[in-house]
This record gives structure tokens, C-alpha cells and sequence, in this order.
């Protein structure tokens, strides 16, 4: 009993020793916030093409300090525009100005489409933040073929088992960074339902740091694999890829290849490493800085390509898998 009272004697103690501080954080000025992408030959949808534009905050700031259209914390006044630069003399050939609409409270235009290996620069203005600007160039579609292919389950049963085995035989660009995913989509038309196919690879070229945690010493496994050209560079490159069906009715599915943009590839890579420590609630890792290609603020002006194959049913045994 007498230790008990010593100790809450001492922490009374320490309690009544404390100071307050008065500690002056600095005032950080609030800065444009840019999320665009872009996809080669694919026209601006405002849904997987679109540019949204919000505000920055203080760390201690609160919900108050954006700006907010409609409750959505986003800019509805910005001028945006996108040019088409020439590189060879950096002027510009065109000019697409975007415009805000409510249905996705982004900016979007319907006419714009983007083109493998052209460059484009954002410019966004509003009034009382510093004026920023990007650069982007377009990646190419991927180059690749389907062989070895084996369907091994009926796709209009809800089991879930081994959907099917093939290769990807993919031609790199060469003498240049290429950032390429990997995902296999399930379809059901009637119910506009779609789902991702979790899949088995054993290539080191998988084995990367914005897979990690879903990859073991030896093996990627997961359902969006990123995987890069570091290992085959400029080269004709096989992956053997195992899929399992995910449980439902489904009446095809795809296989989709994306080549991204290295500005992308960085800004995901930082950004998922990022959201896997944002809870870490005991501080035990090191702070991770977002990339960014936004001058002047934040954020990411990213492009990538995708070039899908399909296995169709009714069409395979004829046709074989077909372009999607």
C-alpha cells in the first residue's frame, strides 16, 4: 500500500512540475491538389479519364479549409487546359480547354483523345493559388500475344476454381523505362458486374517494391500485379500466368495489359506505400513522400495504355481469344 501511494505522490508530482509551451508551427501556404490521367486512344469519359482539382491544408488544419462544390471538396472555377506540345521546338499544336461538369465533379473533355508517344501539357489557373503546370508523355500500347491458353472451368457455374493457364509473350519498347499491370477481369453483361481474378506468377520481373506484400520470395500472387522491363529491357519477354475463377456466373472475361507513364508508375508506388503505413499507430517507419510531376502543387498528370483480349464462349473455338 505505501509503494502504491509513493508512486501516485510522484506522478502528482510531475504533474504539477509541467510548463506549457507556446510552440509557433509554420504557416504553410495551401497549393493546387491535380488528379488527371489520361489513356492513349481512349477518349475523355469523366470516368476513367478526367482531371479533378481540390485545395491543400495545414497538417492541423480542418475539414473547413477546402473548398467545397456541392459538399465535395473540389474547384469547380479553375481554367484548364491541356496543349499538344511539339518537341521538337516545344510550341504548342493544340489546344483542348476542359470544362467542369456535376456528374463527376471533374473537369473532362469529350473531344479530346490522347495519343501513344505525343506529349501534353496541363495548365491550371485559379484565382489566390500559385498557377501550376505539368508534362506528360503518352506510353504506347503494349505489345503482346496470348498463347498456351487453357480454359479449365466453366465460366457460367458460381464454383470458384482454376479458371485458366497461358502465356503472355510481350514485346518491350526498347531504350526506355517500361511500367507494365497485369489484371484479368470477369464479366457478367446482364448485371454490368465485373470482378478481378486473383493470379499466380513466378518471375522475378513481378517481384517488385509496389508488390511486395503480395509477393513471397519466389512468387507474385495477387489481382493487379505491376511488373517492370528491368530485367528484359528492349527484349521478348514469357510469363506463365495461373488464374483462379472468383465465385459468381460470369458470361466472358478479359485479359487487360496497361503500360503506364513512369510519372504514374512513381506517384502509385508512393501513394500505396503511403496508405500501407498511414496506420501504423506506433510511428516505427519512415515517412513517405508522394511523387508528384505537378509544378507549382501536388498531385499527378499520368498517362497509361491498355490493350485487352477476351475469351468469349461462343467465339473461342473459333475465333480464339479476340480483341476487346
Amino acid at each position: 500500500m505505501n509503494k502504491i501511494l509513493a508512486i501516485v505522490t510522484l506522478l502528482i508530482t510531475l504533474s504539477s512540475c509541467e510548463k506549457a509551451l507556446n510552440i509557433e508551427l509554420p504557416s504553410i501556404e495551401s497549393k493546387l491538389v491535380i488528379n488527371s490521367y489520361m489513356i492513349t486512344d481512349e477518349y475523355w469519359d469523366a470516368q476513367s479519364q478526367f482531371l479533378l482539382v481540390s485545395n491543400s491544408i495545414e497538417g492541423m488544419g480542418t475539414l473547413d479549409d477546402f473548398i467545397y462544390t456541392d459538399s465535395i471538396p473540389v474547384i469547380s472555377y479553375a481554367d484548364a487546359v491541356i496543349n499538344e506540345i511539339n518537341n521538337e521546338n516545344n510550341t504548342i499544336i493544340n489546344q483542348y480547354p476542359l470544362e467542369f461538369t456535376n456528374k463527376c465533379y471533374c473537369y473532362t473533355n469529350p473531344s479530346f483523345t490522347p495519343e501513344e508517344n505525343k506529349t501534353y501539357q496541363l495548365n491550371v489557373e485559379v484565382s489566390n493559388y500559385p498557377t501550376i503546370t505539368s508534362i506528360e508523355t503518352m506510353p504506347s500500347k503494349p505489345t503482346y500475344s496470348i498463347t498456351d491458353f487453357e480454359i479449365k472451368a466453366e465460366i457460367d457455374e458460381s464454383s470458384e476454381e482454376a479458371l485458366c493457364d497461358f502465356n503472355i509473350v510481350l514485346k518491350d519498347t526498347p531504350n526506355q523505362k517500361n511500367y507494365y499491370q497485369l489484371k484479368i477481369m470477369m464479366v457478367n453483361t446482364f448485371s454490368s458486374k465485373e470482378k478481378s481474378c486473383i493470379y499466380e506468377v513466378h518471375d522475378p520481373a513481378f517481384l517488385i517494391p509496389i508488390n511486395r506484400y503480395n509477393s513471397s520470395n519466389t512468387y507474385y500472387k495477387g489481382r493487379n500485379g505491376y511488373f517492370s522491363d528491368e530485367l528484359f529491357e528492349g527484349e521478348e519477354k514469357s510469363l506463365f500466368i495461373e488464374v483462379k475463377k472468383p465465385e459468381g456466373i460470369y458470361d466472358h472475361f478479359y485479359i487487360e495489359v496497361t503500360s503506364y507513364s513512369e510519372n504514374l508508375y512513381q506517384f502509385n508506388l508512393t501513394r500505396r506505400e503511403q496508405n500501407r503505413d498511414s496506420n501504423n499507430f506506433i510511428f516505427n517507419s519512415e515517412a513517405i513522400f508522394i511523387d508528384s510531376n505537378i509544378d507549382g502543387g501536388y498531385g499527378v498528370f499520368g498517362g497509361r495504355a491498355r490493350s485487352r483480349r477476351a475469351y468469349i464462349p461462343t467465339f473461342y473455338p473459333t475465333s480464339g481469344l479476340i480483341e476487346y
